[in-house]
């Protein structure tokens, strides 16, 4: 293998049972640890979660970004409102966007063919529970050995990994001579203070760019669908830029604050910012932390919208309303950021409450558009007043508006209380 790349990274694994099961977790747990020391997989489960760490967030972290979501299924599990209603809805959702493979582990005998998750093939072998095994070491043998198969099929597709790129200290910056490795899809803040935001690493990759011609509700200017290759790592905020954030930029610059509409400021997305303020906020934020942010560019922002699905929700085909602030699901206006779903790669608002700026000159559909990741800003020079791109939706929109591949326009001296941004910032 070349220099510089390594085998796939172990798929990540996540347990949902009930506590009172935790000695059939723990069984499991000793059965895949020789999977673990190979590095095919990298177990979680809640038991994990640190002291005066949020136990929901955690929890929600890791169900988000598994690749495999283990249902460890008994009639306690079926009346867990948290583990059928909430783990095992979300997992169902996610094996259905494709973006995680959900395996149910048949630990007692049930009316687990009731359940929703009865159409998937169950461990162990004929879905024949764990308790009706004699020995038990058979079954758990034969739950390991399909993970396992499960977990290199994943592998397989993921392929190879370049050597992660070495970035900020912790708490600091390239420029004060300290180094960090950031890992995919790492969470991180490059200064230890408030203003800061907090980054997502984006692994690179290649994906298909618009909506297919099929797609319900798409609009011409979002194709022609083609595929897109970002052969580096970025960095994206894992929220839109607060106004708490925006609002201590306004007062070192000593600029004028946008209005909220009396909707409120601290965590809620800044709004009414024209993408002429987004862009200074991104100069001033590059400067203050010694990194360089900027917005992101249309098909950055597409990407990293997308993680890694093809649907035109990131969850799916249809809208989900508890996933996005849009009408049906909050009250006619902004919601503070995280209040809804993150996507696979752990951002949040990405299909609705806000629509966001990005760098790109509008263009009326994909003809000749760049393929590299690179923002369309190839007439900038002659006239920065040319109309830009807004990416995502918002709080009023209409329902075909939340697709992954909405896109819309807007003079970049506007300011709306719909829209807002998020920034970017490139690791290389």
């Amino acid at each position: 293998m070349a220099a510089g790349v390594h085998a796939p990274r172990p798929i990540s694994l996540f347990y949902s049972y009930s506590h009172r099961d935790e000695r059939y977790r723990e069984k499991l747990v000793t059965q895949l640890r020789i999977l673990e020391r190979q590095g095919v997989i990298q177990g979680w489960h809640d038991r994990k979660i640190g002291a005066g760490k949020n136990w929901a967030s955690e929890i929600n972290h890791h169900l988000e970004t598994a690749g495999i979501i283990l249902l460890l299924v008994s009639d306690n599990f079926l009346a867990s409102d948290y583990c059928y209603g909430k783990e095992m809805t979300r997992a169902l959702e996610r094996h259905d966007a494709k973006s995680a493979r959900v395996i149910p582990i048949i630990l007692q005998p049930c009316l687990w063919e009731e359940a929703l998750f009865a159409k998937l093939q169950a461990l162990p072998r004929d879905g024949k529970p764990v308790t009706r095994w004699s020995p038990q070491a058979e079954a758990y043998n034969n739950i390991a050995v399909g993970i396992r198969e499960a977990a290199r099929e994943l592998r397989a597709v993921a392929g190879p990994h370049p050597d992660p790129l070495p970035q900020a200290g912790e708490g600091g910056t390239r420029g004060r001579g300290r180094v960090r490795v950031f890992k995919d899809l790492a969470v991180f803040r490059d200064v230890d203070a408030p203003w800061c935001p907090e980054m997502v690493v984006i692994p690179s990759g290649s994906f298909f760019m618009g909506s297919p011609p099929g797609e319900a509700e798409r609009s011409d200017h979002e194709g022609p669908q083609h595929r897109v290759t970002i052969a580096y790592r970025f960095a994206l905020g894992r929220y839109a830029v607060t106004f708490d954030k925006y609002d201590h930029f306004c007062e070192v610059t000593k600029r004028k604050k946008p209005e909220d509409q009396g909707w409120g400021r601290g965590q809620r997305p800044v709004i009414n910012v024209s993408w002429f303020d987004a862009v200074a906020y991104c100069e001033w934020l590059a400067n203050e932390a010694e990194q360089p942010y900027r917005l992101p560019s249309e098909a950055e922002w597409e990407y990293a919208c997308r993680a890694g699905t093809t649907t035109p929700y990131w969850w799916g085909d249809e809208l989900t309303p508890k996933k996005i602030n849009y009408p049906e699901s909050f009250p006619g206006k902004t919601s503070e950021v995280g209040s809804d779903s993150p996507n696979p790669w752990d951002i949040f608002d990405m299909h609705g409450n806000v629509t966001q700026w990005v760098a790109d000159i509008w263009h009326d559909g994909y003809q000749g558009a760049p393929v590299d990741g690179s923002a369309w800003t190839e007439r900038e020079e002659k006239d920065s007043r040319l109309v830009r791109v807004i990416r995502g939706s918002t709080w009023n929109n209409f329902a075909w508006n939340f697709r992954s591949a909405r896109r819309g326009w807007n003079l970049p001296v506007n300011r709306y209380y719909y829209q807002g941004f998020r920034v970017a910032m490139t690791l290389e």
